[in-house]
């Protein structure tokens, strides 16, 4: 659960004119400026990025690919 911090609407047209929300589905990115708009996260910090990595790895784990192993690999 993201929240999100009380905004005049000056602060909203400033975010949106610099153009970081224009490719995010939440049209904010928690890791870039979208960061001073929020005023908690509840649960995971990479749930809201994108892709769970934790939970992801934990599951690959579960079924015999350990990510550790995948570690410097490139194609």
């Amino acid at each position: 659960l993201v929240s999100f911090r009380e905004l005049s609407k000056t602060q909203i047209r400033a975010y949106l004119a610099g153009g970081e929300s224009r490719d995010k589905a939440g049209a904010y990115a928690i890791q870039g400026w979208g960061s001073l708009l929020v005023s908690s996260i509840r649960g995971c910090y990479f749930n809201v990025v994108g892709l769970p990595l934790f939970r992801l790895s934990r599951l690959l784990e579960g079924v015999g690919i350990p990510l550790e192993e995948q570690w410097g690999e490139r194609e």
